[in-house]
């Protein structure tokens, strides 16, 4: 907790846990609306495509900015492109004149917003404290950001349930002034800005040289892809799964989400409290493991109890691997490389989402929902075998870079005691 203890971050922390919340809601009542206005797993599959491709296009001009340009300024920029793609989809919704292709468009313009938003927020996480709290603040930054995927579905169930998708939409966009505020309020620390030689592009192609000479990037960006394409896609399906398979309405679907993001907070609390004993390598290889568990336990669940208890492992899990990853990522990667390799760090997760929504939609439309998602953990069981054959048990991610000077120390723990400098 030592990040909190610096105003600076703690300021950022609170309005981001706020606005990641509103983000959430948004997350959960597209797809919800989606089905209410089509009842189809294709256009649901679709939402979710819109929610998190774009910052998969983007990644590499987010990465470059990043890297060579005031990461406060981009993140103001952003937050208000984020802000008005909310209040539109408030105005459409009231407005009573939302169609599915309308409301996608607008997600779209969000999400290219996001993914501008996602590499500079997490390469401006360590600008905000000292650098012996580094890793502190990557890993509670982490725990925030799934902290929200509890309160955000949870707050989202309720708010469908009693006000409609209106009030969702507005809240989120109410959510992003508080982080504008922050950022205002901020005096990062200074960092020297790259201006890296050549097009956003060839920028792009030198950091994945850069990925690829290190094998502990190559297993965190895989990490990322599996759990995000195998795995969380699957969660965009909750919402017809729950209506059409465990026959619930809108406010268990909310609950259903939320279980999973409660799992997701267990799994950050542990990875906190134990993380100086915990190697990063068996962690993601535990995550793993309880990712394919409880995927099969929420595709196969007979009522709703068993399917709460599939989606909160599927937090947990996705916790597990996610920190250990991230965290790996941030103690690795040299200063001016921080922005564009976070963005395919990024991308391989943003990516991975919304083609996977996109083809369980689909294949659910023609196998079912409950054979697409077994199939979904089938396959996620197939590549994490496989790639811990090349790379035995992960343990690449035990390194840790210190003073990214070159120097590789084989700690390993999650939270490292040593002073982390540039």
């Amino acid at each position: 907790m030592a990040a909190l203890k610096h105003r600076d971050f703690a300021l950022f922390f609170s309005a981001a846990l706020c606005s990641n919340t509103g983000t959430w809601m948004q997350t959960i009542t597209v797809p919800y609306v989606l089905d209410q206005l089509t009842h189809s797993t294709v256009w649901v599959g679709l939402g979710a495509f819109a929610t998190f491709f774009p910052a998969t296009v983007v990644g590499p001009l987010a990465g470059a900015l990043a890297d060579r340009h005031d990461r406060r300024t981009i993140l103001l920029i952003s937050q208000v492109i984020l802000m008005v793609s909310a209040l539109t989809l408030w105005g459409i919704w009231v407005t009573g004149v939302a169609t599915p292709a309308l409301i996608v468009a607008v997600v779209v313009v969000g999400a290219v917003g996001a993914g501008i938003t996602i590499a500079a927020w997490q390469a401006f996480v360590p600008q905000l404290v000292p650098p012996e709290a580094m890793v502190s603040a990557v890993r509670l930054n982490a725990m925030q950001f799934t902290g929200a995927r509890a309160f955000g579905p949870a707050l989202a169930g309720l708010v469908l349930a009693e006000f409609g998708p209106g009030t969702a939409f507005l809240a989120n966009a109410a959510s992003f002034l508080l982080v504008i505020g922050a950022l205002l309020l901020i005096a990062a620390r200074p960092i020297a800005t790259h201006a890296a030689p050549g097009r956003v592009l060839a920028q792009f192609r030198d950091a994945l040289r850069y990925i690829r000479r290190r094998s502990v990037l190559i297993v965190s960006v895989l990490g990322a892809l599996f759990s995000s394409l195998l795995g969380v896609s699957m969660i965009q399906l909750a919402e017809p799964f729950a209506r059409q398979v465990l026959h619930e309405g809108a406010g268990k679907y909310g609950l259903l989400v939320a279980a999973y993001g409660v799992g997701a907070i267990t799994g950050s609390v542990i990875t906190v409290a134990r993380g100086d004993v915990l190697r990063r390598s068996s962690l993601t290889v535990v995550g793993f493991a309880i990712f394919v568990v409880a995927e099969l336990t929420f595709g196969l669940a007979p009522v709703y109890a068993l399917a709460l208890v599939g989606m909160y492992g599927i937090g947990l899990a996705q916790s597990f691997a996610m920190v250990a990853c991230q965290t790996a990522v941030q103690v690795n990667v040299d200063e001016h490389y921080r922005g564009r390799v976070l963005s395919v760090y990024v991308m391989s997760f943003f990516a991975g989402t919304p083609i996977g929504a996109l083809i369980g939609g689909i294949m659910a439309s023609v196998i079912g929902l409950r054979a697409t998602i077994v199939a979904s953990a089938a396959l996620l069981a197939i590549a994490v075998i496989v790639t811990m054959l090349r790379y035995p048990w992960f343990r690449v991610l035990d390194e840790t870079r210190l003073g990214f000077d070159g120097h590789i120390e084989d700690d390993g723990h999650l939270v490292i005691d040593q002073t982390v400098t540039e």
